[in-house]
C-alpha cells in the first residue's frame, strides 16, 4: 500500500430543481443527518470537508462577466471535498459509501489536484 497522499476534489452535483431534496420530516431530517455523521466519523482520516456552495454566482469566460450559474444548466454544484487518500480506487470507495448517493439526481465528480508542471 502506497504512503504518498494524493488529494481529490470532491463536487457534488444535484438536479437544477428541487437541489438538494428537502427532508419530509424531522424524522427524516435526523436519519439524514445521523447517516451524514456516522459518514464523516468512518472516513474522518481521508475526509477534508468542504462546504456548501450558495446558488448566486459569477461566470467570467473571455473576459466578459456574467450571472451564474445558469438557471438553464441541468445540474447544479451544490458543495464540494476533499479526499486525501492513497488513489482514485480508495477515493471512489469513500464516496460511494456517502449519503449524498441516496438522493437519485445526485452525483459526484471526483478530480485528483496536482501542481501544474507547464
Amino acid at each position: 500500500m502506497s504512503t504518498t497522499k494524493i488529494k481529490f476534489l470532491c463536487l457534488y452535483r444535484f438536479a437544477a430543481a428541487g437541489w438538494p431534496a428537502k427532508p419530509s420530516s424531522p424524522e427524516q431530517m435526523q436519519a439524514q443527518y445521523a447517516a451524514w455523521k456516522a459518514w464523516m466519523t468512518k472516513f474522518e482520516k481521508e475526509l477534508i470537508p468542504g462546504d456548501g456552495l450558495l446558488p448566486a454566482g459569477a461566470v467570467v469566460r473571455g473576459g466578459n462577466v456574467t450571472d451564474g450559474p445558469f438557471i438553464e444548466a441541468k445540474e447544479v454544484l451544490a458543495s464540494y471535498g476533499l479526499i486525501e487518500t492513497d488513489s482514485l480506487a480508495r477515493a471512489i470507495e469513500i464516496i460511494k459509501a456517502c449519503p449524498v448517493g441516496m438522493d437519485p439526481t445526485a452525483s459526484v465528480e471526483i478530480r485528483q489536484l496536482g501542481g501544474y508542471s507547464g
